[in-house]
């Protein structure tokens, strides 16, 4: 699988600088992984997150020359390893870097900060079978068996109403992902409409 890299727990992944009319900003992924299971003689779910890339294997390499409005196409996933139980995964998805909560923060500076993450938030594009939940998690809506391969998005839209006031800072998208053995945890999902929503 020469089109796929996985990366390790807590490695950081795609870096790219983004300069045009005077904005150099930096955006880097980081990734990890938590396994669950509702009891230790359980076998646990084994999974990965990983990039995929279709062009390239991944580099620690930055691209120039991006403008606001312009796209990035990065394809993060989450690889269940072949001799995995069936489960069901999800991923919390944050922001760091200028984007972080500082310790201290005055009510128009968070109103700021805020208004940028919404605006990036809403310019990734998810994959199919994703749905925003509960706790800040997005919810894979099916089983997943073993040797499977979910991208979890394939694009970011940098804002454009990001301007010079956020030149030369480093902002972070963050992905945590978490799955759970599917026959301990489907008695006790929520979601009457049929979607995943939230675990308990």
């Amino acid at each position: 699988m020469s089109k796929r890299q996985c990366l390790t727990f807590l490695l950081g992944a795609a870096v790219y600088i983004l300069s045009a009319a005077g904005i150099g900003l930096t955006m880097a992924h980081f990734m990890n992984r938590e396994e669950a299971v509702s009891a230790d003689s359980l076998e646990q779910v084994q999974f990965s997150l990983c990039m995929l890339d279709s062009e390239e294997e991944y580099k620690d390499s930055c691209l120039s020359g991006l403008l606001p409005g312009q796209a990035v196409e990065r394809k993060p996933a989450v690889v269940v390893d072949g001799d995995s139980p069936e489960a069901y995964i999800r991923v919390r998805v944050s922001f760091g870097g200028v984007l972080k909560e500082p310790k201290e923060e005055s009510r128009e500076a968070r109103a700021e900060r805020l208004k940028r993450i919404r605006e990036l938030k809403s310019g990734i594009r998810f994959c199919d079978g994703w749905l925003e939940g509960e706790e800040g998690c997005y919810y894979y809506q099916k089983k997943v068996t073993s040797g499977s391969i979910i991208p979890i998005y394939d694009r970011v839209l940098i804002p454009e109403s990001w301007d010079n006031s956020i030149a030369e800072q480093m902002f972070t998208i963050e992905l945590h992902a978490e799955a759970v053995r599917a026959d301990c945890l489907e008695p006790w999902m929520k979601g009457g409409g049929g979607t995943i929503e939230s675990w308990e």
